[in-house]
């Protein structure tokens, strides 16, 4: 799985490259205000409504997924690079667009392919490394950019040079997805449709609440990723160079987290784990609200690890419980696209008119409150789904009682 390891790597420097200063360089560089930066969050996610699960479902219908990926970060390095040397606000909405349609579905694809991989290892009688310790390997990437930025920022640098920094990363993203080991797909029935079998899972009896709770969360991390560096940037007046960094202390801290992660799912289950970082979230966007210090910014960046896991890492793993080799992919796929997209493209519309109406820390107090629906759904109306394991000891446990 090193090519894989390295996959997550390179895919999540990329995103490292570009999310803490994006709306810094939009406010910057593009002239965009509250709204127009709002609008072009939900532009680049609008692609998420059709997408993850379009191309899932060919991954699942045996369309190589390797190849799908080398498409998808040729098209993003082009865009990228286009946005660079765009100087029209027009122009750089439509490039946040094609962005999102070439990049947004690859991380679910990612998701799709390591867990297609570990149930074909699996079948081998090999022993797959858990989810969390690949995908550690995607925080690690995400904090590379902004100490490989913090030179050319610190003198003097512009916020547009993290789009070259993404770009290299897309490249190398491109080149190793040909190194990836080639999948056995399982033949599949012809008359099943794997978009069809994950809608009614992920909005089945077991996941519903899971999912409803979860687009108030998304809805929520939207308004924060979109926003906080123009918080940093202008309300708590942190320098541009060390706004990465900040960021990145609660990044590096979640390596630990994702690390702790198989100890903790034993100690409190996998909805314990989400339930405190959901309250994680809420805690964080409250604190940085109502207390706009450097002190505290930097403070509440102790709990990113565990709101990362109870929005990022959790559900990708209860929803794989609910998957079959037919639709493995697809469940992913059309869960970012019903759940994940549908509540970035509201939410990014929704976080630029508060942040317009209301400023920067109004913004997160909305969020805020987005946050707390979230973690009481999870909390009190969402039962967690067993894995496969302690279903088979149920049942066994059934057979022999009777």
């Amino acid at each position: 799985m090193n090519a894989l390891r390295r996959q997550f790597f390179l895919s999540y420097a990329v995103i490292g490259s570009v999310m803490p200063l994006m709306t810094v360089f939009l406010r910057e560089q593009g002239g965009f205000d509250f709204p127009q930066i709002g609008l072009a969050m939900s532009l680049m996610n609008i692609p998420m409504l059709c997408s993850p699960a379009l191309i899932t479902l060919l991954a699942d219908r045996n369309l190589d997924s390797r190849r799908i990926l080398a498409i998808a970060y040729t098209c993003s390095s082009i865009v990228l690079s286009l946005m660079y040397f765009s100087d029209n606000i027009a122009l750089t909405l439509t490039l946040f667009f094609f962005h999102g349609l070439s990049f947004v579905a690859m991380l679910p694809l990612q998701d799709g392919y390591y867990f297609s991989l570990a149930e074909s290892m699996t079948k081998r009688d090999e022993a797959p490394l858990s989810y969390p310790l690949v995908r550690v390997w995607g925080t690690v990437g995400f904090i590379l950019p902004s100490l490989i930025l913090f030179l050319p920022l610190s003198r003097g640098a512009s916020a547009s040079s993290i789009l070259p920094c993404a770009v290299f990363f897309c490249l190398l993203s491109l080149a190793n997805s040909f190194f990836l080991p080639k999948v056995d797909r399982p033949i599949l029935s012809k008359s099943s449709l794997p978009t069809k079998d994950a809608l009614r899972a992920i909005f089945g009896p077991d996941a519903r609440w899971l999912s409803i709770g979860l687009f108030f969360g998304f809805m929520a991390a939207s308004t924060y990723y979109a926003f906080i560096g123009n918080y940093l940037d202008e309300v708590v007046g942190i320098p541009k160079r060390h706004i990465g960094l900040i960021i990145n202390i609660g990044v590096v801290l979640e390596i630990g987290f994702t690390l702790l992660m198989p100890w903790m799912q034993r100690k409190i289950h996998l909805k314990g784990i989400m339930v405190a970082g959901l309250f994680s979230m809420l805690a964080r966007m409250f604190l940085m609200a109502y207390f706009p210090t450097t002190a505290v910014a930097i403070l509440v960046q102790v709990f990113h690890g565990l709101e990362v896991l109870a929005l990022f890492v959790g559900p990708v793993m209860f929803l794989n419980r609910l998957a079959t080799d037919e639709f493995r992919n697809s469940i992913q796929g059309v869960f970012t696209m019903a759940v994940g997209g549908v509540a970035r493209v509201i939410g990014g519309v929704a976080a630029g008119f508060v942040v317009g109406q209301f400023g920067l820390q109004g913004g997160l107090l909305y969020g805020g409150i987005l946050a707390t629906i979230a973690f009481f759904i999870i909390t009190f109306l969402f039962s967690r789904i067993p894995p496969p394991s302690e279903i088979d000891k149920i049942a066994v446990s059934t057979s022999g009682a009777s």
